[in-house]
């Protein structure tokens, strides 16, 4: 996060091409963690609880949408946020609660770090880094201002881990069922990311970061 506060105010530009190609492999990351290792956790429990969770998760993104202008799919979808005030605080906020939903069963009651969704959800953060930066800079914001409110958001997903871990109920069930939400809330981000033409229209490099990235995926978890 840090990086990103440092270059921008500078006047280092990071190309948007790069910033798409990211996108694309953190949409790609997140959407193999979904159906490579959290999904099937889920199918083991033998409950149908879990999978509605996953359409709530996915309805919760789309309220957090609202909020945040798409730019956890990477861009802003209109002039919404070109100005001050309360657009800020909604994309605060929104991007706050996405990571923070994000983040709760990143840790598991056993103290374990979950290093494929860890991975996804830090490669997904960096051109969501980068709209907030540009955002905050271009609104005038300072340096310091700045670098707080990235280190803020960046808190976001531990808190989500301390919250599940010990304010719910460490029972599996419980934690199925918070699974399910955050399922539903990357199934959401990540489909949307991979299947936005006006944004990330087809191309071979785009269809190697893909399947890049599902690999990657599949070697993380065996």
């Amino acid at each position: 996060m840090a990086v990103w506060a440092a270059a921008i105010p500078l006047g280092r530009r990071i190309p948007d091409g790069v910033v798409r190609g990211i996108t694309v492999f953190g949409g790609a990351f997140l959407l193999g963690v979904c159906f490579l290792h959290l999904v099937p956790e889920m199918a083991e429990s033998g409950q149908r609880l879990p999978f509605y969770a996953v359409l709530l998760g996915f309805l919760i993104q789309q309220l957090l949408d609202g909020l945040t202008a798409h730019a956890e799919h990477g861009h802003l979808e209109g002039e919404r946020l070109t100005v001050k005030g309360e657009s800020m605080l909604g994309l605060m906020v929104g991007l706050s609660l996405h990571a923070l939903l994000e983040g709760m069963p990143l840790v598991g009651v056993d103290g374990q770090v979950d290093r494929s969704l860890l991975y996804g959800i830090v490669i997904h953060n960096i051109p969501v880094a980068l709209i907030m930066v540009g955002m905050m800079t271009g609104h005038g914001y300072s340096f310091w201002r700045v670098l707080c409110l990235l280190v803020l958001f960046g808190a976001m997903s531990p808190l989500g881990s301390l919250f599940n871990i010990y304010v719910l109920q460490p029972d599996e069930g419980v934690q199925h069922i918070v699974q399910g939400l955050v399922v539903g809330v990357l199934l959401h981000v990540s489909s949307s990311i991979l299947f936005d033409h006006k944004h990330n229209s087809f191309t071979w490099l785009n269809t190697g970061l893909t399947l890049t990235a599902f690999l990657l995926v599949f070697f993380t978890i065996h």
